[in-house]
């Protein structure tokens, strides 16, 4: 029984370690030996846990669209007004960038297996969650009609090209420091309704 933590622990060293190397140098640029190197392993030992590096990423891009997705979902399922809520989502999603700019950087590619994966009709995506939340603003009156899909991927995609652009050196590597002018820009492409 003691052995499973340690290969839990081994599994998790292996994922970290892709997960870093798939974000900035994408999934085509890395081979097995690498992810091995980086996490302390031998490649025996990832093939114990995944049957190829594509399994590796898959995993990796999966654990971030659900952990994003869950933190979307968070904030639809709150109270008060949209706005607001979605402020406070794009606020820690920037917090969560500088602990950890992987995640974004990850979901940012469009590498084959990661479009399959989220082409799946059971798989939700943070893209779903964000269109969710647009949505009720748009039901409650908050916001004004628009396609929310749209909208979403409007947003999504300046934040990911956010964290491209600060591991590119193109912005600074911490980006909550522009979370005041970032809520503002991206609440304006969800526009509002004035209350009466």
């Amino acid at each position: 029984m003691k052995n499973k933590s340690h290969v839990d622990s081994k599994k998790k060293d292996i994922l970290q370690a892709a997960m870093r190397l798939f974000a900035t140098k994408g999934v085509d640029g890395i081979s097995v030996k690498e992810i091995g190197d980086a996490a302390g392993v031998t490649d025996a030992a990832i093939y114990k846990h995944f049957k190829n590096k594509d399994a590796v990423a898959l995993e990796a891009f999966t654990q971030y669209c659900v952990d994003y997705t869950a933190l979307i979902d968070g904030y639809v399922r709150q109270e008060g007004p949209v706005l607001e809520r979605f402020k406070q989502l794009v606020t820690e999603v920037l917090h969560l960038h500088d602990e950890d700019p992987y995640g974004l950087l990850l979901i940012s590619q469009n590498h084959e297996i990661f479009i399959e994966a989220g082409s799946s009709e059971d798989y939700r995506q943070p893209l779903d969650a964000l269109m969710d939340l647009i949505d009720q603003g748009m039901m409650r009156g908050e916001l004004p009609q628009q396609d929310s899909r749209l909208t979403a991927v409007l947003v999504i995609g300046a934040i990911t090209r956010m964290a491209v652009s600060s591991m590119q050196g193109e912005l600074p590597e911490l980006l909550v420091p522009y979370t005041g002018e970032t809520v503002h820009r991206l609440a304006s492409m969800l526009g509002h309704l004035s209350q009466k």
